[in-house]
This record gives structure tokens, C-alpha cells and sequence, in this order.
């Protein structure tokens, strides 16, 4: 379970901007939800008529191809939203499938209430886009690294990055904090299980990356 403290909604730096009397709205518009480990947010095909703060947890947003196999597209954790990029296109369904990663706290506004919020607060909208396009533009950065890169060197990336957004430092370097099996990061990297194995074999014997019993731990020599 994540350690950190259960963020207000206004402690979230999209709300930041807005005052009190304001915020208070979105307090009482918004519904509050407790997800166990394990548990679906939402479903991949489902309407897309909620946005989604997490104020505690970290969530695996994963997508079924048509082939039929499990793509891990992001992990998202404390204080991001999901479920925002469909969110103004009437009709529109969710892309991927929400998933905890562990005991999970998050606050769901329905679509019109949002939109109203919107229209009445010109900065939140400004913070929406930008939020967007911050995505986006990660998306693109991680598409374009997987192009071009060995399965080793993606999963290095991979670590790399799950350093950053969901680190802790201890004595050997960066303690990624997310439990993650081979065939996770398998479907992370767009990889076979076996690719995987090998290349994590290989990245340990550098001395690289090792593994304390469910973490993996990215050695100093990476930063």
C-alpha cells in the first residue's frame, strides 16, 4: 500500500488556482470511491462519462488488442487524473481498462458537472490542457524511444522512468516501488516474456538492475 498521505482534491495541482467558495462545489459534486487491489475502475468499451483523481493508489491502464493480448499502456498514481482524454466527445467509450495496483482512493466527477466547472473557471480549463497535452506529448516520447530501441534497452527506459514517477531512494539506488512480473513488463514493453527474461538477465549481470523480492531496484550507475 502506498505510504504517502491522502490528497485533497484541491492539493491536486489542476484545482490549485481555485477558491475556497468554488472548490467547494466540486467537493460535493464529486463521488468518493475506496478500490481494492485488484479491482476495476473502469473497462475498456465502457461510456466514457466520468473523469477520475486519484488521491491515493496507483492504477495499470491496460488494453486488450484485437489479437487478443494484454498491452499495459501507462501506470498512473496519486494526484492524476484518468479518464479525461475522452471526456468532451459525447458518446465516446474508454480506450483502456483501470486497474489497482493497490488499495486505492479516488474522487470521479460525471461529465455535465465537469463541463459546467469549465465554462465558469477559465484557468481549470487552461490546467486541462495542458494536462492533455503533457500527456500526449509522453505518449509520442514513449512511442518513438520503443521504435527504435532493443527490448533491453526498453526495458532499461522502462526502469528508467518508473524511477522517477514512482521511486524511493534506499541504499543501492532507486527502489521502484510498483511490484512487476516479467509478463507486466512484458506487455509494457511491447515484448515476449521470454525477450523479457533474457534481457533482464543480462541487465542484472551489468549490474544494472537487481531484484529485492518483488522490486526491482535501478543501481546509482543509471542516474
Amino acid at each position: 500500500m502506498n505510504t504517502k498521505p491522502c490528497l485533497c482534491l484541491r492539493d491536486i495541482e489542476l484545482f490549485s488556482g481555485l477558491s475556497l467558495e468554488f472548490f467547494k462545489h466540486i467537493c460535493f459534486a464529486t463521488n468518493k470511491q475506496q478500490i481494492k487491489k485488484g479491482q476495476v475502475l473502469f473497462q475498456q468499451g465502457d461510456e466514457a462519462d466520468h473523469i477520475y483523481v486519484i488521491k491515493e493508489g496507483r492504477f495499470k491502464l491496460t488494453r486488450i488488442t484485437e489479437d487478443g493480448n494484454e498491452s499495459i499502456l501507462h501506470i498512473m498514481g496519486t494526484g492524476e487524473l484518468l479518464g479525461e482524454t475522452a471526456l468532451f466527445r459525447p458518446g465516446a467509450v474508454q480506450l483502456a481498462t483501470a486497474i489497482a495496483l493497490e488499495e486505492a482512493k479516488v474522487c470521479s466527477i460525471d461529465r455535465w458537472t465537469f463541463e459546467k466547472i469549465i465554462k465558469n473557471q477559465p484557468d481549470l480549463a487552461w490546467e486541462m490542457i495542458k494536462n492533455l497535452g503533457n500527456r500526449l506529448y509522453t505518449i509520442w516520447e514513449q512511442v518513438s524511444e520503443t521504435n527504435r530501441q532493443s527490448t533491453l534497452e526498453k526495458i532499461l527506459s522502462l526502469m528508467l522512468r518508473l524511477a522517477r514517477e514512482h521511486g524511493e531512494a534506499c541504499a543501492n539506488g532507486i527502489r521502484i516501488t510498483i511490484p512487476l512480473t516479467q509478463q507486466e513488463i512484458a506487455a509494457l514493453v511491447g515484448s515476449s516474456r521470454v525477450m523479457v527474461s533474457q534481457s533482464i538477465k543480462e541487465l542484472t549481470e551489468k549490474n544494472y538492475l537487481y531484484r529485492e523480492k518483488r522490486y526491482y531496484i535501478l543501481k546509482n550507475k543509471c542516474f
